[in-house]
């Protein structure tokens, strides 16, 4: 293994957490599936080469933590243990409920120097995670006991941090990183094009599911003890959604958006507008500031784009890339 320039960062890779990883493997064309297999396990054998001592994960919530109630625009895990899935998703994530890691001393340390730097994170101990972390987890370090620190963007609920914001909040966790001696692995996790119908934007105002959702986002999970049916609700939209021949993924900005990644292209990512990105996105479209606090932690490094499937069974594309080439000085 060619020795690493940066002795803490061990491993960064940006994922999506598309749900159709979960019980939906079935239905795209199995050469599809393949492609996507054959890249995922580029970034395991990577990741299994690391050997980090923790992973600092930049993911969103699905309201499974946080609602209108309390909706940050940073947040941070800083637990000794984390769970996951929730009850609600074991089914199609297709994961038992467990214990993950979570590691204190490091999470610590980010909350308390992002404070002191003027960036203000939510602290809580300990997260419950769904696709966010336990998709990735389940094809990159499936076998690996990694301690995770998670930490939550605001990626849905508006007022949403900016670009830039995010860009500068990867930029204070890497100075974090930079001064701790563990080897860390960054993952981003979320994105690309795609539309949930987990949000009320662009929604009719007779919808039936308008009071729902809006529900939704005040209770959280809480909504599943009112409204049982409302996932099965969510479900069968999405069946709606793509039977209709909407085009539900925007291949053109998709591909864009990994190569300005890819490319280290700050100017380019950190003026994006939010509701330029939903309008050419769709709802889950911010959910790329994610990656774009990674390439803050990364200090704007070059990525090698491993993989961009746009998969139409599942309403979303796949794509990953990896900062190993960077990490290795190629």
């Amino acid at each position: 293994m060619t020795e690493r320039l940066n002795s803490r960062i061990a491993a960064a890779f940006g994922v999506t957490h598309t749900p159709g990883l979960g019980n939906q493997m079935d239905r795209p064309d199995p050469a599809q599936i393949d492609r996507i297999l054959d890249g995922f396990q580029v970034v395991r054998q990577q990741l299994a080469d690391a050997k980090p001592d923790v992973m600092i994960a930049f993911v969103n919530d699905h309201f499974d933590m946080f609602t209108m109630r309390n909706m940050p625009a940073f947040a941070i895990g800083v637990g000794h243990t984390h769970w996951g899935p929730t009850p609600e998703t074991q089914g199609w994530i297709q994961m038992e409920r467990g214990t993950v890691p979570g590691h204190a001393a490091v999470a610590t340390a980010i909350y308390e120097s992002l404070m002191a730097q003027g960036i203000e994170l939510l602290r809580f101990e300990e997260a419950e995670f769904v696709h966010n972390v336990l998709l990735p987890k389940k094809y990159f370090w499936p076998d690996l006991n990694i301690p995770v620190v998670p930490i939550f963007v605001n990626c849905f609920m508006p007022p949403l941090p900016t670009w830039r914001r995010a860009y500068e909040l990867g930029l204070a966790v890497r100075s974090v990183i930079d001064a701790r001696p563990e080897r860390v692995a960054l993952m981003a996790s979320g994105g690309i094009s795609h539309w949930p119908p987990i949000t009320t934007s662009g929604m009719a105002a007779d919808d039936p599911l308008l009071p729902r959702l809006r529900q939704f986002h005040r209770l959280g999970r809480e909504t599943w003890q009112v409204d049982p049916t409302l996932p099965l609700a969510l479900l069968e939209r999405e069946k709606e959604m793509s039977a209709s021949g909407r085009p539900l993924i925007n291949v053109d900005w998709d591909v864009e958006m990994l190569a300005r990644l890819a490319a280290g292209d700050v100017e380019y990512l950190t003026r994006l507008r939010t509701d330029e990105v939903i309008a050419q996105a769709g709802a889950g479209g911010p959910e790329m500031m994610l990656w774009v606090a990674l390439m803050g932690a990364m200090r704007a490094a070059k990525a090698d784009i491993v993989l961009y499937e746009a998969v139409t069974e599942w309403m979303g594309g796949v794509g990953l890339i990896s900062y190993d080439s960077s990490l290795r000085g190629g």
